[in-house]
């Protein structure tokens, strides 16, 4: 799924030095789960818990496990009405499922109604006509079996009913500091945030995060130069870095 700030690229190589003392059975829980571009990819030995503040998203994911269809032919006023029943927070013509699918689907680069509409008959810069819509649908439909063995919840990562310290892995793929955010996400509290993360490592939690730079008690594991969309056209390079917080460090 085409997602702001997607970890897709990277996955493959941050998922096993996570889950490498994780044993068979254990929980594996992706505490900002977003598009679900790193857990959909967490090996099927684990128990994998997918949470996101964003309910619209979250049920979105459970009407896809459910079979729901969505619509694949989205017109611009079909958008926009959608659009205005979440910016009034009105469900009463649109479930929350179908307005998380136009949010996303059918916003530029996946800005849930934040980024414009990216449109079925386009012309890009080549003069080419060019069915974003369409496209972000086909790449997504690639990852819909990989959603079905997944547990999603909605709410504050800190309301997450989590299982025993010693069979759980937490990761935190936060609101990068300084840089372009969801409308969900744009009052994170970071120190609020450090000092869970604190909290959850004191009672034997193993906890990584995702982010450019964190205080100085989290220990930065692994760091890679990636590409990142900035517009559907535009890609920019940045470190991506994996922090750790161990009891021991406390």
């Amino acid at each position: 799924m085409k997602y702001l700030g997607s970890k897709r690229k990277i996955a493959n190589e941050i998922i096993p030095i996570m889950t490498k003392d994780l044993k068979d059975g254990g929980y594996f829980v992706d505490a900002f789960c977003g598009g679900c571009n790193l857990i959909d990819k967490v090996p099927n030995n684990f128990n994998k818990i997918a949470n996101d503040n964003n309910v619209y998203l979250i049920e979105m994911f459970k009407g896809l496990q459910n079979g729901v269809d969505f619509p694949e032919y989205i017109p611009r006023d079909y958008y926009v009405d959608v659009r205005n029943a979440y910016n009034n927070r009105d469900d009463s013509k649109y479930n929350k499922g179908l307005i998380g699918w136009v949010g996303f689907v059918a916003s530029n680069n996946g800005r849930f109604f934040d980024g414009g509409y990216s449109g079925h008959e386009v012309v890009n810069k080549g003069n080419k006509i060019r069915d974003y819509i369409k496209g972000t649908i086909k790449t997504f439909k690639k990852q819909f079996p990989l959603l079905k063995d997944i547990d999603f919840r909605s709410g504050s990562y800190d309301e997450i009913d989590l299982p025993k310290p010693n069979e759980t892995v937490i990761y935190c793929d936060i609101p990068y500091k300084g840089v372009k955010q969801y409308t969900t996400s744009r009052h994170f509290d970071y120190e609020k945030f450090y000092n869970w993360c604190r909290q959850k490592a004191k009672e034997g939690y193993k906890i990584f995060i995702s982010e450019y730079e964190m205080p100085n008690d989290f220990k930065c594991i692994w760091a890679k130069e990636v590409n990142c969309a900035v517009h559907r056209e535009k890609t920019i390079a940045r470190v991506e870095k994996l922090f750790t917080l161990s009891k021991n460090t406390l």
